[in-house]
């Protein structure tokens, strides 16, 4: 794997981490309605990070 590559999986997997943490966070603090929403955004920036793939510097 090269170093862009490795750019690349961390960035992602910061993101499932942090969209995981704002997920319990929520529901902790009683406000598990705002999940739908989350998952929303999630999804459109999964497409968007599909859309531009990889970077190629």
């Amino acid at each position: 794997m090269n170093d862009l590559a490795i750019q690349d999986l961390a960035l992602r997997a910061l993101l499932v981490v942090a969209g995981a943490l704002a997920a319990v966070l929520l529901v902790l603090k009683g406000h598990a309605q705002a999940l739908p929403a989350l998952a929303v955004g999630a999804t459109l920036g999964a497409f968007a990070m599909g859309r531009f793939g990889p970077s190629e510097e």
